[in-house]
């Protein structure tokens, strides 16, 4: 830019301008480092994922341990979507250590992928992107958080394979004649639009 030299000052032809924020330094300044209170997932951050949502553009994924009394493992999963909308928050049973993202974190379906332990068995988490922000987990038990519709116990992540996805290899006690003894066979799951299924 041309300037003008007059009396040792400096005058410039037009107004000063700022170099323009680089898109990492706009990322940097839309997310919070921690999760804000009102998504009631307060306590140790044990990681933070960027990852891309089809509907509201990059948000940010937090995984919390939670401080409990006992041997109660608390965890939870909040997210921030880059305007500053708090998606529903997801608690879970799990290990501290044991609360990680998959590398890399999602695979072609679009889908977001947690892994977590409750003290005995590994599990899968999978985040469906929805159009407010993901699927319902869905649990099917309350107490323990151990399965649901989207998460998956006694699981590991296989893959990515040939085609760009995950699959889940889930074994499964059939109990027969009795948990201690029954076989454990292993499903190898496959993402059909809705869930993971054999």
């Amino acid at each position: 830019m041309l300037a003008l030299w007059t009396s040792g000052c400096s005058t410039r032809t037009g107004p000063a301008e700022s170099p323009p924020a680089s898109p990492a330094d706009t990322r940097q300044a839309a997310f919070p480092d921690s999760p804000p209170e009102s998504a009631h997932c307060q306590g140790k951050v044990f990681g933070h994922n960027d990852i891309p949502h089809p509907q509201l553009g990059t948000v940010r994924v937090f995984l919390v341990v939670r401080p409990q009394a006992g041997n109660l493992n608390a965890g939870c999963v909040a997210a921030v979507a880059a305007g500053g909308q708090v998606l529903p928050t997801i608690d879970v049973e799990t290990m501290p250590y044991a609360l990680q993202f998959a590398d890399p974190v999602t695979d072609s379906t679009g889908n977001a992928f947690i892994t977590f332990n409750p003290g005995r068995y590994d599990g899968v988490l999978v985040l469906v992107p929805s159009p407010h922000g993901f699927e319902d987990i869905g649990w099917n038990d309350s107490v323990q958080h151990l399965g649901g519709r989207l998460a998956y116990y006694d699981a590991d992540l296989q893959g990515i394979g040939a085609d760009g996805r995950y699959t889940i290899r889930q074994d499964r006690n059939t109990c027969i004649p009795n948990c201690a003894t029954g076989t454990i066979p292993s499903l190898t799951l496959h993402w059909n639009g809705l869930q993971y299924v054999p």
